[in-house]
């Protein structure tokens, strides 16, 4: 074999392995999870939609290789943008899914019914997408008089139409550090001050409503011992 040959070969193998070292590997949406909350603050009529999607991704060169999450509405030219900074990011059975509850209408108006698609892309650029569907049904399931009542004295009562209730404990930051399972009926304060350790500041209730598959959030309440 001639030198020139030799060095042929050995410029294909050297570029191969290079290739080889600067091609990532391409992020891998495993699941995808999203759900509609209508939104009442305390004391208010008006409510709002949020949307909550959450993706567990896979990605050989880790999580930190994942640079933006896009939730996108083709038809209604609308998209959302996630990134480290604004996604929330949870580890459920050595699964990573990042995500957020919070995606909404900047002026509050109802989110447009139709197909959305969740795109993630990596530092390099490679990219998976997924795709679901919100009904017009589904963002006109809400009545007002559907949200959950909360009664706050020494004991905070609930009076709720649906089944699945979770009150939501709140510290300063407004991280929530508690959670009660509470159908209609009651809890004393000093149960919870007990379990968080006096830091409990504002409490909201989560109704889950089974048959449209969506939440309704009241709140968020002081929190306050009299």
């Amino acid at each position: 074999m001639s030198f020139q040959n030799i060095y042929k070969i050995s410029f294909v193998i050297a570029l191969v392995l290079f290739l080889s070292a600067c091609s990532g590997s391409v992020p891998d949406i495993g699941q995808l999870v999203w759900q509609i909350n209508f939104i009442q603050k305390a004391g208010e009529s008006f409510s709002y939609e949020e949307l909550s999607v959450f993706t567990m991704v896979n990605d050989e060169d880790g999580i930190s290789d994942i640079d933006k999450i896009y939730i996108i509405n083709d038809e209604a030219e609308l998209f959302w943008v996630l990134d480290s900074n604004s996604w929330k990011m949870k580890v459920i059975n050595s699964g990573t899914w990042l995500g957020s509850n919070s995606i909404r209408m900047n002026d509050y108006s109802n989110l447009p019914s139709g197909t959305y698609r969740v795109l993630v892309i990596d530092k390099a650029g490679e990219r998976d997408s997924r795709k679901f569907y919100i009904s017009t049904e589904m963002l006109d399931s809400i009545e007002s008089n559907l949200f959950p009542k909360i009664l706050i004295a020494d004991t905070i009562q609930l009076e709720s139409k649906f089944q699945d209730n979770t009150l939501w404990v709140y510290d300063d930051s407004m991280n929530i550090i508690q959670k009660y399972k509470i159908n209609n009926g009651k809890i004393n304060k000093s149960i919870i001050n007990s379990d968080t350790s006096n830091k409990a500041r504002w409490i909201s209730i989560y109704a889950f409503d089974s048959e449209s598959g969506t939440g309704l959030v009241k709140g968020p309440y002081s929190f306050k011992l009299r």
